[in-house]
């Protein structure tokens, strides 16, 4: 395979304008996840502050492009609470205002805007919202968001939305994803020593690694990894084979610090006794191949492929021909630092990236096999070396997310869930905005109006909203306590008092919460929100939940 990367990437090259624009972030979502932020449209139905919030936070990592949808006209309050909106736009399309100020925040982004009223586009050009990587409702109207999101939903592929609404001091996240097959998870550690499952290769170079035990400073270099697999196999050999049990734990602990020279410095056995909980403890309780990807193998995407499948699904079926042949995994080749001599610590790393090589190669002769079996190929596909690597490397950690279309997540909801997030005895509960939230789009619906609009009406509309919030619960078979009931009131008070305005501070921080959500799903990396967030500023919480 060529070695492929980010222009400006190689160790004596200077960096590029692109990669010094942007380090910060390449250190999170790397050249892959930049160049899929780069190729992004995002389309954003309703201009307000909390639009502006959200969209300047993938405006600046370098967003695509970029939509705002709304027929609205800026008011002299707009002008007042909107960083991107001043006097002089005062009776101008809001749409044009707002993305005019976002594109001067990144040239390499493009801002358009779309003055035409939402509701006239779904009827008369609902292909105007299927022209985008992601669509973002921001206080939208129940009716509209949800078709809106039907329309998504049922796009091939489906586009994922994010519904966001927000009054006062509260505000609620709703993502609705079809499917997304996660690779780069960015999980705390890659390293697999297979210390319980040695290679032939890596227990040759354990058994031949010899130090003599009267030279204190090379036994105090001995590579813990070394250590630990000569531990191992004289463990079993003085047990039949077996490795240690549970219960023998502390018995191995001891045998491990025995095999320290007298007077020697300890710092590589520390090391060794340090790793045994993931490198040794957990592989033995645990299968060659992790539940959640073992999964991946038995669904039906997997065994059902053809020339249509997303290269995920051709990719895992890969993986799968490996671990049938292989029984583990790909070996990723990154090794922890540790007390060694370089000599010995090169050696070590050269026998895991002659495996892990092995292993590439190994799964390429997997993978080309299945393409072909489909036919397709890697160059149809667009599938890079530095995809296959990192897939390679990921391996373990691969996430399959399916989430729930909007209108299920508000008519027919998980009810354990928002019932668990409700008596939440450890964490404060915000679950009671996601009822007050959805009693405010029935309060809409009848009266046409948001709660709280009219000062004077407060107190009644607060009054309204918990019969509705409470009649929601009903309608879903949702128990509420006494403390519940007590929590709602207050919500559905602070809901009225909201008024469905922006307060800057809530604005702000859902427009990072919200962004940060998109840049997963735009960049295929990390894990992201399934599928509620629900935020309360009074006590500066918040609680996700899968309706």
């Amino acid at each position: 395979m060529a070695a492929t990367g980010p222009p400006g990437a190689s160790g004596t090259d200077r960096p590029s304008k692109h990669t010094q624009r942007y380090d910060r972030q390449l250190r999170l979502w790397s050249h892959s996840g930049q160049v899929a932020l780069e190729h992004a449209h995002v389309l954003v139905i309703g201009a307000s502050p909390l639009s502006g919030h959200i969209l300047k936070n993938l405006v600046l990592p370098g967003l695509g492009s970029l939509t705002v949808c709304d027929d609205a006209i800026v008011s002299e309050q707009d002008s007042q609470h909107d960083f991107f909106v001043d006097a002089a736009s005062v009776g101008t399309p809001y749409a044009e205002a707002l993305a005019q100020g976002l594109a001067e925040l990144n040239p390499a982004t493009t801002a358009q805007a779309c003055t035409q009223s939402p509701a006239d586009l779904l009827r008369e050009q609902p292909d105007f919202f299927l022209q985008c990587s992601l669509l973002v409702c921001v206080r939208q109207p129940k009716d509209m968001a949800i078709r809106i999101a039907e329309l998504a939903w049922h796009a091939s592929p489906p586009i994922p939305l994010v519904c966001v609404r927000s009054s006062g001091f509260q505000g609620v996240l709703h993502v609705a994803l079809g499917e997304l097959g996660i690779v780069e998870t960015h999980p705390e550690s890659l390293v697999d020593l297979r210390l319980t499952r040695p290679f032939p290769a890596l227990q040759a170079h354990a058994r031949a690694y010899a130090a003599d035990p009267s030279d204190s400073y090379a036994m105090s270099h001995v590579p813990f990894v070394v250590l630990l697999l000569q531990a191992l196999e004289a463990w079993q050999a003085a047990h039949d084979g077996a490795m240690p049990s549970p219960a023998s734990r502390k018995a191995f602990m001891d045998f491990v610090r025995a095999r320290a020279a007298p007077g020697a410095d300890t710092e590589n056995v520390d090391e060794a006794l340090a790793a045994l909980a993931q490198h040794v403890w957990r592989p033995l309780q645990s299968p060659p191949v992790p539940a959640a990807v073992t999964a991946l193998f038995d669904d039906a995407q997997c065994r059902n492929l053809s020339a249509r499948s997303p290269p995920f699904w051709l990719l895992v079926a890969a993986l799968h021909r490996f671990v049938q042949r292989h029984g583990v995994l790909p070996l990723a080749s990154s090794l922890p630092d540790m007390k060694a001599t370089s000599k010995d610590f090169v050696a070590l790393q050269h026998v895991y990236v002659k495996q892990a090589r092995a292993d590439l190669e190994a799964f390429l002769s997997e993978l080309h096999a299945v393409l072909a079996s489909v036919g397709t190929s890697r160059a149809a596909l667009a599938l890079t070396d530095d995809a296959v690597r990192v897939f390679v490397k990921h391996a373990a950690f691969l996430q399959l997310m399916r989430g729930r279309c909007l209108t299920h997540q508000w008519h027919a909801p998980n009810v354990g869930a928002l019932e668990a997030a409700l008596n939440d005895a450890v964490n404060p509960v915000t679950a009671q905005y996601h009822l007050a939230f959805v009693a405010a789009d029935r309060f809409t619906e009848r009266y046409k109006r948001c709660p709280g609009a009219r000062d004077d009406d407060v107190a009644e509309d607060a009054r309204i909203l918990l019969n509705e919030a409470i009649a929601y619960a009903a309608d879903i078979g949702l128990p509420l306590s006494a403390e519940h009931r007590a929590r709602l009131t207050e919500a559905c008070r602070e809901m009225a008092r909201g008024g469905c305005s922006d307060t800057p501070a809530t604005a702000a921080l859902l427009g990072g919460v919200v962004a940060q959500e998109i840049i997963k799903i735009l960049t295929v990396q990390y894990v992201p929100l399934d599928n509620t967030c629900v935020y309360d500023g009074i006590v500066q919480a918040l609680s996700t939940f899968r309706l």
